[in-house]
């Protein structure tokens, strides 16, 4: 069993090894199987998300961090920066129940939008997402904090031809 609740500063230290476990997901893949090994938010990341109340957790019965999603407020949305999932827990619904925390945030805060970043072909991004109702955002359609994130992106070393732009509209 797990629950979902706002993160706390006591969490942000155990975030860094949700995602790191969650990465691992990659290993084996031909071309991303770098992300495995690849840098992670740092606590200090994670602890201006939550100052901001902009990161849920799952937790286990324990209250041990098991998953996380943090966002941010653009000009007309919410822009998912990261949900992770410790690999033994992934399948089990958690991060569909975090989406929904920033569903409802957004609602509460009288925000129609949900953005986020993805790559296009990974089962468990692009199509995962789109089974969620998000759709994809033709590049000419890009927002210009939207084209700034997929800019970063690709300033880190990833390619255009992978990533994807996605969007959801709640009301």
């Amino acid at each position: 069993m797990y629950s979902i609740r706002l993160a706390n500063q006591y969490d942000a230290k155990y975030l860094p090894a949700v995602e790191k476990s969650a990465a691992q997901t990659f290993l084996g893949h031909d071309k991303f199987g770098w992300i495995a090994q690849g840098n992670v938010q740092t606590e200090q990341d994670h602890l201006k998300f939550i100052q901001l109340q902009m990161e849920w957790i799952a937790v286990n019965n324990s209250d041990e961090p098991i998953g996380f999603i943090n966002f941010e407020k653009h000009e007309n949305s919410l822009h998912i920066c990261e949900l992770s999932v410790c690999q033994q827990w992934q399948g089990k619904g958690i991060g569909k129940q975090l989406i929904k925390q920033v569903f409802n945030t957004a609602v509460n805060l009288g925000i129609a939008r949900i953005t986020l970043t993805t790559f296009c072909e990974i089962p468990w991004n692009a199509p995962y997402y789109q089974r969620l109702g998000f759709s994809i955002i033709e590049k000419e359609n890009l927002t210009s904090a939207l084209q700034q994130i997929v800019q970063h992106e690709l300033d880190i070393g990833f390619e255009l031809q992978d990533r994807c732009a996605m969007e959801i509209i709640l009301i």
